[in-house]
């Protein structure tokens, strides 16, 4: 009489909030990825600046000295700006928001890159979305242009 009991206490309570609890956390782990598979497919990968967009003009860049690489394990980005070695915290929201923290470069001078490099680290900091098209990794300041990087 006793097993009876337990088994219809089972079968009304215990087995609708155990498949409950797994249909919920299921629910839940979908909703990662989307946001992971837009940081992977920025992440791993040597991004090359190609361009530098500014107010008084546009910098055309034709050396592989400036590069940035996320690596999304870490959450952290960092690279060359042509010259200088740097590195920041970085934070991907909703596939396409980015923000840079604490970014720290090392402060050699190097006058043949520094017109560019101080270009590529002002703007970079003020970078707070990005999208990859054809290829390329552009990231803007709400809806201007900032920084045009190749693989």
């Amino acid at each position: 009489m006793l097993f009876n009991k337990q088994n219809a206490v089972m079968k009304k309570y215990i087995l609708p909030a155990f498949t409950c609890m797994l249909c919920l956390s299921n629910c839940n782990t979908s909703k990662k990825p989307v946001a992971e598979s837009a940081e992977k497919s920025i992440a791993g990968i040597n991004w090359y600046l190609k361009k530098v967009y500014l107010p008084s003009g546009n910098l055309d860049i034709n050396s592989t000295n400036a590069f940035i690489r996320f690596d999304a394990a870490k959450n952290s980005a960092g690279g060359k700006g042509g010259c200088n070695s740097f590195g920041s915290n970085y934070t991907i929201q909703n596939n396409s928001s980015l923000s840079f923290k604490n970014v720290f470069s090392t402060k050699m001078f190097c006058e043949q890159f520094q017109l560019q490099e101080d270009a590529f680290f002002k703007q970079l900091e003020k970078a707070n979305r990005y999208e990859v098209k054809e290829g390329k990794l552009l990231m803007y300041a709400d809806n201007d242009l900032l920084l045009e990087f190749g693989k």
